[in-house]
Parts: structure tokens; sequence; C-alpha cells
């Protein structure tokens, strides 16, 4: 597999996303040209899939002229892409993206409860339209990912539960369990660190799998719990055996055998108490945290450093992160 970044930026502010100050809120592309020639010699080199990692490949402007180049040149390379969920309203582009090889479409959606989505300034998401952006991509074939956080601050062990519940009845295909985390860059990182909610000091567990600040409702074990469950009950035998020969009709044996074993780890993952989106199986432990604490305290003078103040934007970045929001917020709400 091969990653490729075709664009960047994205033009919302959820308070738990570090991307947006990482690669900003304004798109930027590529030529479209320079693209297509990645994937000319990604094809020769005998590259069998790629990932366009742009975090909302919908809103890329150039999104349907380089997918009907990959159409006329016949580049036949199945890919994966993420996208926000205002993906249907753009019924053409997804079209575009069956015909060029879209194989699977990532999606934050993060909960079903529509006022935690507005909690966390994730004003885009509508639950109600979850189910239409099922249907939407699966009649172009594409396998549908949702992205689900666990452990938003109105969060309960049943309402966690009804989410899991929720989106298997949606159909979609595959999904993914992470706990909310304040990392730092963050505006949910600022608003916790403020309120003195973080109790974690060491930075390497903030890493959506290790709880790090005291919810409301949920003991850090009860957390951890939830998320090993949610992958438990939506990766069921029954989910398998309904999917599985889909996958195989749509995509072939490649791909098909791919998604089933990308299943059987997620539900390994849950069974066995490990993240699946964060390594395999046979894990080897080389070192441990006191392998380098004298060599910390030697050359920094501490153990772990403090935790760091978010480093704030411009006041210009600042100005036009709000302004296009606001729009966003204004579009998602209509």
């Amino acid at each position: 597999m091969l990653g490729l970044y075709p664009a960047r930026g994205c033009p919302y502010r959820c308070s738990f996303c570090s991307v947006i100050k990482i690669a900003g809120h304004r798109i930027r592309s590529e030529p479209v040209e320079h693209t297509l020639e990645s994937l000319r010699r990604a094809k020769a080199a005998g590259v069998r899939l790629v990932m366009f990692t742009s975090d909302n490949f919908n809103k890329y402007p150039d999104a349907p002229r380089l997918l009907q180049a990959m159409i006329d040149e016949r580049i036949d390379l199945p890919f994966f892409i993420q996208c926000d969920t205002q993906l249907r309203r753009q019924p053409e582009l997804v079209e575009l993206l069956g015909r060029a090889g879209c194989w699977q479409v990532f999606l934050g959606v993060e909960s079903v409860d529509r006022q935690t989505l507005r909690d966390a300034n994730k004003h885009q998401n509508r639950p109600e339209d979850y189910q239409e952006i099922v249907e939407l991509l699966h009649a172009q074939r594409i396998v549908v990912h949702f992205s689900n956080i666990v452990g938003f601050p109105a969060d309960t062990e049943e309402g966690i539960d009804r989410h899991v519940e929720a989106i298997a009845r949606m159909a979609c295909d595959a999904a993914s369990f992470y706990l909310l985390t304040p990392i730092p860059g963050t505006a949910l990182y600022d608003d916790f660190l403020a309120s003195g909610m973080i109790w974690e000091r060491n930075l390497d567990r903030f890493d959506t799998v290790s709880l790090t600040w005291t919810h409301p409702h949920l003991t850090a074990g009860q957390m951890r719990d939830l998320m090993y469950r949610s992958y438990r009950r939506f990766w069921t035998v029954r989910h398998l055996l309904r999917n599985a020969p889909t996958w195989y009709r749509w995509m072939g044996a490649q791909l098909g055998t791919l998604s089933l074993a990308g299943a059987l780890f997620h539900r390994a993952g849950g069974s066995l108490r490990f993240q699946p989106q964060s390594g395999g199986i046979g894990r080897i432990e080389l070192d441990e945290v006191s392998d380098y604490k004298h060599l910390r305290r030697a050359f920094f003078g501490c153990e772990l450093v403090p935790l760091p103040k978010s480093l704030a934007l411009s006041e210009k970045d600042q100005a036009f992160g709000a302004t296009v929001t606001t729009r966003s917020a204004r579009a998602a709400n209509r």
C-alpha cells in the first residue's frame, strides 16, 4: 500500500482534532498531474493499494478531475479515502469514486448523539444522515468504515452501548473505536488542562488508547472496557457472515480477503484487549521507561517534561478559522 497526499487542510474546528493545527484550515493541493504521475509510477512498481491521506478528500476541489483522469487512463488501482459526512451532498462525486476504483471510505462519525457532536464543535455531523451515507456508498459498491469516539464527557455506559447498536443497524461494513483523548495542541486539551481534568503527565500516554483525564461518569477501567466491548459488539460472527460474501462479490478475491482479515483482526482486538489500529498481535517488548529515566535525568534534568501549553495560532489564522467554521456550521445546520 502506498500513501499519497493530493490535498491537505480541513475547514472544520472539531475540539478534539489535531489535524487543523498541523495541516491548517485552508484546503491546499498539488497539481493533479503530479498525483497522476505518482499513481502511474506506483502501478508500474507493483503497488496494489493506494491510500489518499488527505483528511477530507471530498473537500479537495480537484477531486472530480483527478478521478475522471484515473478513469480515462485506466489506472485501475483500488484506493482508500477519508471524507467528512457532508459527502452525502455529493452523489456525483460518489459515483466517480465508484468508477475510479474506490475501495473504502473512512468517515469520522464519532457519535450518534447530536448534542454530543455540537459540544465537540463537530456541527457538520448529523446522525440522521449516517444511514443515507451508507446507502449512497453501497450503491457504488464502496465499503463504509465508521470511526467512533468512546468517552465524551456526556457519555454513559448505556449510551455507548446504544451507539454501537445504532451504527450496527445502519449496516456499515467496518468500525473502529478510540478513547477521547485531549491531544496537546487541540482546543479540548486546552479546556481540560485549564479545568484540572488531565492527570496523566507522560505524553506517551496521549495515544487514544490510554485514559489521561478524569471522566465525570466513568473510571479509567470502565472506559477501556467499553472500548474493547464496542469492538466485540460490532464485529460479531453474524456481522462477518453477513458481509464477507458481499466484500468478495464487490472487490474480488484480493480485497475481499483483505477485508475479511481486517474484520477478524478487529474482532481479535476486542477479545484480546488490544487496539487494532495500533499494531499487530505478535508484539515483542524491547525496552521500558525505566531503561531511560537515568538518561533523561542526566541530559534534561527531569524524568518527564512538563505538559506543554498549546501553541496558539496567529491572529490571522484564528480569524480565518473562525470564518470557515461559521460557514461550515451554517451549512451543516441547514
